[in-house]
């Protein structure tokens, strides 16, 4: 089974179509094995990318060039296709337009191996976390993942340096929004991927919050030398980001 099947929601999305870094605002166009990465190259390099449902386009005419050590940021009203487009960059979605290549591989057709290489944050309805675990078990559960067995000590300094340290005992349902979205990025980079997709740094957070978490991400794509994409609302949001795609809603 696909993605498309999989995360039934995007159907529902409305028709968007991309627009250049938020800063330019210029209409880009019209609908339309572990590779070496030549140097230079973006990690993430699509060019007419779109994805049309049967209720239309989840996302069209999207550029993206992301590279290595670098944060890049999807910014879109709610319902313009972000949360499609992120998934489809880390290759759980086939897009049905276009050309998108991650490492190297080109997708849809090498997506499974593109999967191993790029961290997921959490996405509602997809890889959402038991409400009973706690912050600890749930990091050591994706250290297992990734065929690893740290011992405590371990896990605790590695939510150290993610500030979650404090809340190693307490249970998923009870994390703050802002402590819950801080444990998906840091599950996303436990396997030490190349490239991580984060959705959803705003939702039932303030914007000093929101920023906080952006200004993290930014932080762990030059620290880690990964690849980092963002969806976000706000553009002050977009604007900390060192690159930035527009998706606009059909009617904008």
């Amino acid at each position: 089974m696909n993605m498309q099947e999989a995360f039934p929601s995007v159907a529902a999305l409305a028709p968007g179509k991309a627009i250049a870094p938020a800063d330019a605002e210029a209409v880009v166009g019209a609908p339309t094995g572990t590779a070496v990465l030549a140097a230079g190259e973006p990690y993430f390099r699509a060019r007419g990318l779109g994805l049309k449902t049967y209720a239309g386009y989840a996302y069209r005419a999207v550029d993206v060039d992301a590279r290595a050590g670098e944060l890049f940021a999807v910014r879109g009203r709610n319902g313009s296709g972000k949360t499609a487009l992120l998934l489809t960059l880390a290759g759980r979605m086939k897009p049905t337009e276009g050309t998108l290549s991650a490492g190297g591989l080109e997708l849809p057709r090498q997506r499974a191996k593109v999967a191993r290489h790029v961290g997921l944050g959490l996405f509602k309805g997809l890889n959402d976390l038991q409400d009973s675990l706690t912050v600890a078990y749930a990091a050591s559960a994706e250290f297992e993942l990734h065929g690893r067995r740290p011992r405590r000590d371990a896990v605790l300094s590695y939510l150290r340096e993610w500030g979650l340290d404090d809340a190693a005992n307490v249970r998923v349902k009870d994390l703050t929004s802002q402590k819950l979205a801080t444990l998906g990025i840091a599950l996303a980079f436990s396997g030490e991927p190349d490239a991580v997709v984060v959705d959803d740094v705003e939702d039932q957070l303030t914007m000093a919050q929101s920023a906080s978490l952006v200004k993290l991400l930014r932080e762990a794509a030059r620290l880690r030398g990964a690849a980092v994409v963002v969806g976000v609302v706000e553009r002050d949001l977009a604007a900390m980001a060192d690159a930035c795609v527009y998706l606009a809603k059909e009617g904008e």
